[in-house]
């Protein structure tokens, strides 16, 4: 190929995929007031070593909403050679030391970050809020992330299309509906941007197996809001 064909489409991808995007589901820019009470809450993601591309659209997403809708966020992006362990560790246990609530984002396939933060201390640990895992068969670690005190976690079943899910779900958790009205608004969501996938596909993409895969359930406090009653 061509350098300057190559250039050319590192140029355009970006802009493709999000026609794509928007297509398929809605707008990527979804301008809502932010929720009062930010000066309580803090967030922190981790996305795992995929390609540079997953990376950079993961981020460009997440990260607007992270940084708008809490007093602090960090986003952290594994590679080849950093895992972001000890950096992740050390800017959760500072949150969780200053913040009343933190909520937690996993952005990476099946993983075991529940392990990571077991080592943190048990007095701070309460303080975690709301834990999100796009992760394949994640759902399963539920009661652990309960038992080291957060007050709900989110995660897929099977072998998911959880992006899809998390695409719909960040925005209405930040704009202040319940955890369980997020979710199935936001599973209902995938449902319909899964069997259009599977038109256009041509029946190569099976809509139903699929959504059941992926479909979000919650252990813990359904009703947790992004900003608590009264504030």
């Amino acid at each position: 190929m061509k350098k300057s064909t190559a250039l050319a489409i590192a140029v355009l991808l970006p802009g493709l995929a999000y026609a794509v995007v928007v297509a398929l589901t809605e707008s990527v820019s979804w301008n809502t007031a932010v929720p009062a009470g930010k000066e309580r809450r803090a967030a922190v993601a981790i996305r795992d070593n995929v390609t540079p591309f997953q990376k950079w659209g993961s981020k460009q997403f997440t990260w607007r909403y992270l940084d708008g809708y809490y007093d602090a966020a960090r986003y952290f992006t594994q590679s080849d050679s950093n895992n972001c362990k000890q950096a992740f560790l050390s800017c959760l246990d500072t949150a969780l030391e200053r913040y009343a609530e933190v909520d937690l984002f996993f952005l990476a396939h099946g993983n075991y970050f529940v392990d990571w933060v077991s080592e943190l201390p048990p007095e701070r640990r309460g303080r975690l809020r709301l834990v999100y895992n796009t992760g394949c068969r994640d759902l399963q670690q539920g009661p652990l992330w309960l038992s080291l005190g957060a007050k709900a976690y989110v995660g897929h079943p099977g072998v998911s299309a959880s992006p899809v899910f998390y695409f719909y779900f960040l925005r209405r958790w930040t704009r202040g509906a319940t955890l369980q009205d997020a979710m199935d608004e936001s599973n209902g969501l995938m449902r319909s941007t899964l069997a259009r996938v599977e038109f256009i596909s041509f029946g190569k993409v099976d809509a139903t197996r699929t959504s059941q895969d992926s479909e979000a359930f919650c252990y813990g406090e359904r009703g947790l809001q992004f900003t608590e009653s009264g504030e």
